[in-house]
């Protein structure tokens, strides 16, 4: 039997479930229905336990409860008031709970009872709310069409329920026929035509809802008002919302937030800080969502100081611990790029907290900064704590681990992962593995990872791009590009731009040409990512007159933008163009990169200007605060070595600040074959080999350089070591691309399906050739097999 103390008839409608304390507690903050609420003092209300409502704790139990409850509780006429009340009260639990079966139960026990038609038509409106938030929305349109007699909370009833189960355009008619029906709106119906107007994204409609407030007197209004400047906040009318704010003679902390939040939604952070000042200032209380709105926007605003004055705001409402406020704080300290102060928020407060908020929070701050290995060891501690995992722990941790490239450490999230829930629901946590395997370098990881994805995004279809164009495997970067076009995905900048270094370095000029077409095609012309991609593309391709038209096009060219160029005019030996380049992009004051002075490096070498490019290495950290990389070095040693300035390269090596790797080395040993010094290749090739003794190039330059100095039998010996070695030369290929297919050639070639037309045709070259005097060089040509 259910214990209902005698109290004042009291509607529990919105009343909420605490699972803390396992109670539900009647408030009145739902606007929507706060008009059907009889007036009571504070002092008499009431709270309600769970079993004293004799409800289990699933939320479906066949209406056998409800119908006891029914049976033993409602036993007097069914025009009591306190009947009715106790009807209210479970259809309320009903729709908390979500408790279908037992709306229905009540709903046909309300049916066959005798009520009269005040308190059958405030019966049937509820029940048809508890149908809404039982997601039955069509149960409910049935009833209110059925319904003999209708309210301004009827037609409101419908409204929100159109709202909350998604049919926008069904609420807005409800509206409309609710203004037909000669019912006049009251403030909560035109605060969820509000709504209304958001969710259709349509700021016309919304002028109309506020003409009609304004004629029907709500203007003043400070509930109306608040959903006024909400919408067109919401809308991106922040000039109108601004309007409303001001204009409103009374105000509330609900009436601030709104405007806070609005401010900073619209990316209007300063003016969001400066009415929170405002607030501040006027008396009003702030409240969590204060707090969080204002955070937000001086996280975007990246000011320091302006994040220490919110700090101490929170401190002063004695809310450094609570949840939601000290996880919003970790966030804008680590935007703000102020580790110490979001380390010192977490530490002092929620480093043994059981919810995983601040630690995801703090996790996302060290990834964000780049201090993976500390995000890393966070998420061990949050393990050991047992605080649970979720989307955005996994997401934030992919990205750290990304960045440090520990795949020891991948794989062991990865298998945590695979033992949760998340790889199977979470789409962006699978996105963040494949990038994760990605920076690793297991192209085989990202490509697993796909396959098993029973979804994919562009993100998806990205990161495999990405990963294979990176991961020097460009033909499969093209062919999953085009698969990815098959299946009806869009591109993006960062997909087609991956897809045309692929193109690059492939030299398919045609090929690029159509990405090319592709972007002009998808409104990506402006991206900048896209157009240095094209710059670098047709300057690799061999088309430097495109390269040089894209450039031109380009309206504000970056560094990339500027280096692609200039790396176009070195690769085609236009050395002194890509000098002027270098020269006018300084003029205007745009920064060059490691990058940009490797191609200036690159051009000099091609071009033989060894005290320019020398001139350009010295002044990389005086001029320009840039460090030499191992690519630069190897560089300046091709500038020496080039012009056979063999011992100046030698000693410019032993007096690097950092010990030279095998790429300087064969910077080195290259110059000596072309300068036939094979006792100074000698060493080049010893140093390589201590370091990497499998690596063939070494063995075939300095074999090669003893065959051009006449050293025939010790260049067959070395062949000889390399092969009882079990070093294997890659073999050298060159290729062509015919009809949008490339045609691979190696060395003795008997693969390709027209192998007897091509070699008809060499030999026709041959003759021509040797015919017109030709003599061919054998000097690097073993006489034994090779």
């Amino acid at each position: 039997m259910i214990l209902i103390a005698s109290m004042h008839p009291i509607s529990l409608i919105n009343c909420h479930f605490s699972a803390k304390r396992g109670i539900l507690e009647a408030n009145h903050s739902c606007p929507a229905f706060r008009c059907q609420l009889h007036t009571i003092p504070s002092s008499n209300r009431v709270v309600i336990s769970r079993s004293q409502l004799s409800l289990p704790n699933t939320k479906r139990n066949n209406g056998v409860v409800c119908n006891k409850m029914l049976e033993t509780s409602v036993s007097y006429e069914a025009s009591n008031k306190a009947q009715v009340q106790k009807l209210v009260d479970l259809l309320h639990v009903c729709a908390e709970e979500e408790l279908l079966d037992e709306t229905k139960t009540i709903h046909g026990y309300i049916l066959k009872s005798n009520f009269s038609d005040n308190n059958l038509l405030l019966l049937l409106n509820h029940v048809s709310h508890a149908y809404s938030k039982c997601s039955d929305f069509s149960s409910c349109q049935v009833l209110f069409d059925k319904m003999l007699q209708k309210n301004v909370f009827s037609w409101t009833v419908m409204i929100v329920g159109s709202i909350e189960n998604g049919f926008f355009y069904n609420g807005f008619k409800y509206f409309r026929e609710m203004l037909d029906y000669g019912m006049l709106p009251d403030g909560f119906a035109y605060s969820a035509a509000l709504r209304l107007c958001v969710a259709l994204v349509s700021l016309e409609l919304g002028k109309m809802v506020h003409a009609q407030i304004v004629v029907r007197g709500f203007s003043s209004n400070v509930i109306i008002n608040t959903s006024l400047l909400n919408m067109y906040a919401k809308l991106g009318n922040v000039e109108d919302s601004s309007l409303v704010f001001n204009s409103m003679s009374e105000r509330n902390a609900v009436s601030w937030n709104a405007i806070i939040s609005g401010l900073t939604a619209n990316g209007l952070h300063l003016e969001a800080f400066n009415r929170f000042i405002e607030m501040k200032n006027k008396g009003f209380s702030q409240d969590v969502y204060t707090l969080v709105g204002v955070m937000k926007a001086v996280r975007s605003l990246g000011d320091i100081g302006k994040g220490k004055v919110i700090h101490s705001c929170v401190s002063e409402l004695d809310m450094d611990s609570n949840v939601v406020v000290g996880t919003a704080l970790i966030d804008m300290y680590a935007e703000c790029g102020a580790l110490c102060e979001a380390k010192t928020v977490f530490d002092s407060n929620f480093s043994n907290c059981g919810v995983n908020m601040p630690w995801n929070a703090m996790i996302s701050g060290y990834t964000r900064c780049r201090c993976s290995q500390e995000a890393l060891q966070l998420y061990v501690n949050m393990c050991k704590k047992n605080v649970r995992s979720d989307i955005y722990t996994y997401c934030s941790l992919f990205d750290a681990i990304a960045e440090s490239k520990c795949s020891k450490f991948l794989m062991e999230v990865h298998a945590a992962v695979l033992k949760s829930e998340y790889d199977n629901i979470s789409l962006s946590v699978q996105n963040a593995i494949a990038d994760a395997y990605a920076k690793c370098g297991s192209l085989e990881g990202v490509r697993k990872i796909f396959d098993r994805m029973e979804q994919r995004d562009i993100v998806s279809w990205t990161t495999l791009v990405t990963a294979y164009s990176q991961g020097s495997q460009w033909e499969a970067a093209i062919a999953v590009f085009s698969q990815m076009r098959e299946e009806g995905f869009a591109v993006n900048q960062y997909t087609l731009a991956s897809t045309l270094v692929a193109c690059a370095s492939l030299c398919y000029l045609e090929y690029g040409r159509q990405l090319h077409g592709l972007q002009y095609k998808t409104g990506l012309q402006n991206e900048s990512y896209i157009e240095s991609a094209l710059v670098d593309m047709y300057g690799k391709c061999g088309s430097i007159t495109e390269a040089e038209k894209v450039f031109g096009c380009i309206s504000n060219a970056d560094a990339v933008s500027w280096t692609a160029m200039i790396s176009g005019y070195a690769q085609h030996g236009s050395v002194f163009c890509a000098l002027e380049l270098f020269k006018k992009m300084e003029q205007l004051g745009i920064k060059p990169t490691a990058v940009t002075l490797l191609s200036i490096l690159f051009a000099c070498s091609h071009g033989g200007l060894v005290k320019e490019g020398l001139h350009f290495f010295w002044s990389m950290g005086k001029r320009y605060n840039l460090v030499p990389e191992m690519q630069h070095y190897a560089c300046v040693v091709d500038l020496l070595g080039r012009v056979g300035l063999l011992i100046e390269a030698f000693e410019f090596i032993r007096k690097m600040p950092v010990e030279p790797d095998e790429m300087v080395w064969q910077s080195l040993l290259s110059a000596c074959r072309i300068h036939r010094d094979s006792e100074l290749g000698e060493i080049a090739a010893k140093k390589i080999l201590s370091v990497c003794p499998q690596y063939s190039a070494a063995y075939v330059l300095l074999s090669n350089t003893y065959m051009e100095t006449g050293n025939f039998r010790e260049g067959i010996d070395l062949r000889n070591v390399m092969k009882k070695q079990g070093v294997k030369k890659e073999p050298g290929f060159s290729w062509i691309t015919i009809n949008g297919k490339a045609h691979k050639f190696y060395a003795s070639d008997q693969e390709h399906p027209e192998k007897k037309s091509i070699y008809l045709m060499l030999e026709e070259l041959r003759v021509d050739m040797k015919a017109l005097g030709y003599k061919p060089d054998f000097r690097s040509v073993l006489t034994s097999g090779d």
